[in-house]
């Protein structure tokens, strides 16, 4: 069994998925347009030289925003700082935060 072969065998076991497809390097040049669409029927892992360097996974607009939003360093940085806050001070209850959005909200209409 080839390592590629390996690999795949090994994802579809701990996956239990049978979608995803090996293409070389040259196919992926040769055919790039054809191999996008076919990630929305399953993973596509590219190889160089028999070992694997990448993965075409499907994404809509949606799933754009959100993988930018997920990996942006800065907003990172906001979420671990907020949860660092959280844990130093604790949070507040869903209806102080309801009374404070209220009122920042009718401090804006006038």
């Amino acid at each position: 069994m080839t390592f590629e072969a390996e690999v795949v065998t090994l994802k579809c076991h701990f996956t239990g998925r049978e979608d995803m497809r090996l293409v070389g390097v040259k196919e992926l040049k040769q055919q790039t347009m054809k191999l996008l669409n076919e990630t929305a029927k399953g993973d596509i892992i590219i190889t160089a030289h028999g070992k694997p360097k990448a993965v075409l996974h499907h994404m809509t607009e949606e799933d754009l925003s959100d993988y930018l939003i997920e990996h942006d360093p800065v907003f990172k940085t906001k979420i671990e700082a907020a949860y660092a806050d959280y844990l130093a001070h604790g949070g507040i209850s869903g209806e102080v935060l309801l009374a404070k959005l209220k009122r920042k909200r009718a401090a804006r209409k006038v």
